[in-house]
């Protein structure tokens, strides 16, 4: 390999002399980017700077960054071969690395997940490795490196791990989720992603599907708000530039209508609920979103033709008729991640989540060239317009900085306090200076505070469960902890117990299963001993979906749905809310059910259709300080 070259921004156009640029520059002020090259060289052309891509010794039009995107991708297709356009399609899962993949392959895209959960340093490094190699490619075209995100940039293992969108609902602030996607683009560039897998624009329309969670809301206006904050705030506007970072909008076209609820099932929208599911797309679209993601596991029967048998996205019905014809999207189209590559990229697909560098050599084969072509074209004119031909790497220590700042935790703890709803408040007594009983399993599990969206068991994530930031906050010595209904004392007369219930993190499937909403016996029966003993019960609900929240209503003598705050600092602001340290002021993103009764008599596909709910949609007791 060459040795290692690096060409500083000069803000030069001026010294250099404009008279020796061709006429089609003269009438612009050109500024020279910065320039960082470890493989290739730097070459020189009419007093400038650029990078020699394909090691030619001279400046071709793909390597002129005076021109367009647009024409910069219009030169280099005219450069490759099928095979090459089919490897920037590819988006392979990176648990581990291979350097033929990127020196060889050149493939286009990496979902990061565990490879690069470490210390921000340690990720930056690993991705500055890795854009190196795809450098040193016969194009040099960079790598785009993407990540789930719907917890933060939380396969990084320092990162600011935010409330997941259901909090966010709850708070229904569009400034507030900005602030929020301003800090996990920070985070992810500071690392080297430019591609977020979020936010997500379903439609919230069945309590059971585990995957409520990652949703804003059962209220297409709120939903459409709120992503549309979120996409401006992660591209820094409706065209991306060097400080974008794609959104990837989910799961066209609206995964939460899904047949019983259960993740993967046919989605049950019909004609009198579409326009509602779609309202948070065409406000993404509007709102300029990169990319969209149709959901993989889904069929989507009511479209008709090719999604009454295939997913969202391996249907030209669903991405070439309704998305790109109906709703005219011409942006990216990254596919859920799949197997079948050759039908994903024939129904319309651009990038194909999961493929792998053996993949390109059949969709060379069985794909038509000019569909290889559009599809590269749009890959290739977002990483022009991100800026990465010129500078892929990021700086280690800045990383470092960044990554998990206090002022980033600061947005992260505002967030989840702004979400917490509460709705029930009876005889609730200041818990300052007092002794107190935390109860409940969930209470000293960090990774509940979060979705499941970040490294797996058994590597550690980091973080302060809700037992601990109790203690914190009242002294160990005056905090008692009773994990099951066994271990409640007699009398408990005079103490407040603060009781976490809810289900374990998770993803596609939740914790209870798809066929009940009830709580389990064992925390039902917690809550009754500890209302038995004469305590004060405050039951705080980790909640991913709307529970059938009932008999913990009728024995607790207040309820605060606290959803998925954040691992980071979601635990301390609940316990600053519980010491009136915080005004609760969050309002329900969806209706809660009083029984399973209800939930199985509404429409897997309509928003507030339970009659006579336990809450109401938007409801929430306002409180400027608890228990004072």
């Amino acid at each position: 390999m060459k040795k290692r070259r690096k060409a500083m921004a000069l803000g030069m156009a001026a010294a250099l002399g404009l008279a020796a640029m061709p006429a089609a520059y003269a009438e612009e002020t050109v500024v020279q980017p910065e320039l960082v090259a470890r493989i290739k060289n730097i070459i020189e052309a009419d007093g400038y700077q650029f990078k020699d891509l394909n090691d030619n010794g001279q400046l071709d039009p793909y390597e002129d960054w005076r021109l367009t995107a647009e024409e910069r991708a219009e030169d280099l297709l005219g450069r490759m071969d099928a095979t090459q356009k089919a490897a920037q399609m590819v988006h392979l899962t990176l648990v581990s690395s291979k350097e033929s993949w990127f020196t060889e392959n050149n493939v286009g895209f990496a979902l990061v997940y565990e490879y690069i959960f470490d210390s921000a340093a340690e990720a930056a490094a690993r991705t500055n490795e890795i854009q190196e190699l795809s450098e040193a490619s016969t194009l040099g075209i960079p790598i785009i490196f993407s990540m789930d995100t719907e917890a933060g940039a939380a396969f990084v293992s320092d990162a600011t791990f935010l409330p997941d969108e259901i909090n966010q609902g709850a708070a229904n602030d569009p400034e507030l989720v900005a602030e929020l996607n301003t800090v996990l683009k920070e985070e992810l560039m500071a690392v080297g992603v430019r591609m977020a897998l979020s936010p997500d624009a379903d439609l919230i329309t069945d309590p059971r599907w585990g995957r409520n969670q990652e949703c804003y809301s059962e209220d297409s206006e709120t939903v459409q708000s709120l992503i549309t904050a979120a996409v401006q705030a992660l591209q820094g506007g409706s065209e991306l530039t060097e400080e974008s970072v794609i959104a990837t909008v989910k799961h066209f076209p609206g995964a939460g209508a899904q047949t019983d609820g259960v993740d993967g099932t046919a989605l049950t929208i019909q004609e009198d609920s579409i326009d509602l599911h779609l309202a948070g797309f065409e406000a993404a679209i509007e709102a300029g979103a990169a990319a969209v993601m149709p959901y993989g596991y889904s069929t989507v029967p009511y479209l008709g033709g090719d999604a009454v048998e295939n997913s969202a996205d391996q249907s030209a019905a669903v991405m070439t008729d309704l998305l790109r014809g109906e709703l005219g999207y011409e942006g990216l189209i990254q596919t859920d991640w799949g197997l079948n590559f050759v039908g994903a990229t024939n129904a319309g697909a651009d990038i194909l989540g999961g493929a792998g560098a053996r993949s390109t050599k059949q969709l060379a084969e069985e794909v038509d060239e000019e569909r290889l072509t559009d599809a590269c074209r749009r890959i290739l004119t977002a990483k022009f317009k991100l800026g990465i031909f010129e500078n892929p790497y990021v700086d280690e220590t800045k990383a470092e900085e960044i990554v998990g700042s206090e002022e980033h935790k600061a947005v992260a703890k505002e967030a989840a306090a702004k979400s917490f709803t509460l709705v029930k408040y009876e005889n609730a007594a200041s818990l300052v200076g007092e002794q107190i009983v935390v109860a409940g399993s969930l209470a000293t599990d960090v990774r509940a505070l979060n979705s499941g969206w970040t490294a797996k068991e058994p590597m550690e994530i980091t973080g302060t469960t809700m037992l601990e930031a109790m203690q914190e906050k009242a002294g160990a010595e005056n905090v008692t902890y009773i994990e099951t209904a066994k271990e409640v004392p007699a009398d408990l007369s005079g103490t407040t117990a603060v009781v976490v219930v809810g289900e374990k993190s998770g993803t596609h499937d939740p914790e209870w299963g798809a066929d009940t909403l009830e709580f389990p016996e064992e925390q039902t029966a917690l809550v009754n001993a500890l209302k038995a003993a004469g305590a004060n019960v405050v039951a705080v609900v980790v909640m991913n979906r709307a529970y059938v929240l009932t008999p913990i209503a009728e024995t607790a003598d207040s309820v605060l749905l606290v959803y998925r705050p954040g691992v980071t600092c979601g635990a301390e602001a609940v316990a600053e809310a519980l010491y009136g340290e915080t005004a609760i002021t969050g309002k329900l993103p969806f209706q809660i059910p009083a029984s399973m009764e209800q939930v199985l008599a509404q429409r897997e596909d309509l928003p507030k259709d339970i009659e006579d709910p336990l809450y109401e949609y938007g409801f929430g007791i306002e409180v400027e300080s608890f228990g004072a």
